[in-house]
């Protein structure tokens, strides 16, 4: 799907326009002029429509950075869009460190209990303990202590829960 910008000039006596990549962007702004006939210089870059609308929120989109947005960040997706985003707005990471940093970033989709209990059946945490004690072991508890002791943090990305480790 096609991403829609829109470019909405400060000039109240001018009115904006819509685009959809980096050229269209630069060939509308270049001809682009008030109802007195000069050129606008500053517009407000806007997200109309799209898939990646958290991120580009995150990164503060602006004129100054809308070319790096189409080159390096439009086309992310999948865990690497989501990474992204958690860089960006959870972190405050700079974008010009955000995709060297990807792989810096364990991603699990799920809430901190799943996690937990995936992490204790993948360790073999409980498997020393008798099985009748194995039911004592309280998982929600245990994920709490880890988001609480910074093992483990919660984020909700695109209406979905993660669980990221490991940055």
């Amino acid at each position: 799907m096609t991403n829609t910008y829109h470019a909405t000039p400060y000039d109240v006596s001018a009115s904006g326009f819509y685009f959809s990549n980096y050229e269209e962007y630069i060939a509308k702004a270049k001809n682009h002029k008030n109802d007195y006939g000069d050129v606008i210089d500053e517009v407000e870059i806007q997200f109309i429509d799209g898939d990646n609308y958290q991120l580009f929120n995150a990164l503060g989109i602006n004129q100054a950075n809308l070319e790096q947005w189409f080159n390096r960040f439009e086309q992310l997706d999948g865990d690497d869009f989501i990474k992204a985003v958690y860089l960006a707005e959870y972190t405050g990471a700079d974008m010009s460190d955000i995709l060297d940093n990807l792989d810096d970033v364990s991603l699990f989709e799920g809430t901190a209990t799943e996690f937990a209990e995936e992490y204790i059946n993948d360790c073999g945490l409980l498997s020393e303990l008798p099985e009748n004690l194995r039911y004592y072991f309280d998982v929600e508890a245990f994920a709490r202590d880890m988001v609480l002791g910074g093992d483990i943090t919660e984020v909700e990305i695109m209406n979905t829960h993660y669980i990221v480790w490991g940055h």
